[in-house]
């Protein structure tokens, strides 16, 4: 007999069945974990009232995830370790079972998926399909597969729909989590790290992986940030951590240049330069090419040379 898995390419991924609701195929496999002695899909169509052509979809997939494994027999299935717990969850209550299956589902190649693309706020849900595909390699002529999939992570509590249409990870939006952090209590190391370090991991343990490891958390007497101008007045801030040390970051280049005052101290004589020029940033000069860093020095020199013989002076 030809298995759903024969029928795809080595390197796709498996879906769950596109002729079944996403709710119905949560209640299938809820009674197949429930379940002490090895059913098939006649047993699970008397458990929970479905065509049992359509229960016999089902198992595939939950095998694939890890939750039933094959009985003595191709037809027949019996629940796995992690799907013992999960009918143990099931049996505390609704929600306890479901916050297992997100538990056993969150480490899955979809799981990670969703959890990548979400990572930094709601998505629509053509989107997500389309990550979905991506990631199983699969063509357009399963996109139905993909949509059941994502049904079936919004049954769960895996993926959950916003006010605005779009849908979000269950433990919200990556950057949410990070605007709660005062970047003031972060370590040093933590601040210095790059975006894919500090992103979302999945570390699954034994049958039911843990909770994601939390951000740094907060402290309620954390200094206010300071900010003071760089050493050659180039526009560098320092932000001061929990633990006294000082971490330099550059600012983003300016949209418009600024005809404000000079941000920095006062001078008794005013310089003519900063009452001419506004602040020059760091980040505006990376934007230079090598010849036009030479010709502002030049630029810069010969202006400061008349600026100096006005007053008298001699340019060092």
């Amino acid at each position: 007999m030809t298995t759903g898995r024969s029928l795809l390419a080595a390197d796709e991924k498996l879906m769950p069945t596109r002729k079944m609701r996403a709710d119905q195929q949560v209640a299938v496999i809820k009674a197949a974990c429930m379940s002490t002695v090895p059913l098939g899909a006649v047993q699970l169509a008397e458990t929970t009232g479905f065509p049992a052509k359509n229960c016999g979809l089902v198992p595939m997939f939950a095998v694939d995830t890890g939750l039933l494994v094959k009985a003595h027999r191709s037809t027949m299935y019996l629940p796995s370790r992690k799907g013992r717990a999960v009918a143990r969850a099931f049996a505390r209550s609704e929600e306890a079972g479901l916050e297992a299956l997100r538990s056993v589902w969150r480490g899955q190649w979809f799981g990670r998926a969703m959890r990548e693309r979400l990572g930094h706020g709601p998505v629509t849900r053509e989107g997500l399909v389309a990550k979905l595909l991506l990631t199983a390699r699969a063509n357009v002529n399963r996109i139905r597969q993909a949509h059941v999939l994502l049904d079936l992570l919004v049954v769960v509590g895996m993926v959950v729909p916003c006010e605005n249409g779009l849908l979000n990870w269950y433990d919200g939006a990556a950057y949410a989590l990070e605007e709660r952090s005062a970047p003031q209590a972060l370590d040093v190391a933590s601040a210095e790290a790059s975006p894919e370090a500090s992103g979302p991991q999945d570390t699954p343990v034994g049958d039911a992986p843990g909770d994601d490891t939390p951000l740094p958390s907060t402290s309620p007497q954390s200094e206010p940030e300071h900010a003071s101008t760089g050493g050659a007045g180039l526009g560098m801030t320092e932000e001061h951590g929990s633990d006294g040390r000082r971490a330099a970051k550059v600012p983003d280049p300016r949209r418009a240049s600024t005809t404000g005052p000079h941000p920095g101290p006062a001078v008794a004589d005013d310089d003519l330069l900063a009452l001419l020029l506004p602040p020059v940033l760091l980040a505006d000069l990376t934007r230079l090419t090598e010849q036009e860093v030479i010709a502002l020095h030049g630029h810069l020199r010969a202006v400061a040379s008349l600026t100096a013989k006005l007053r008298g002076r001699p340019v060092s």
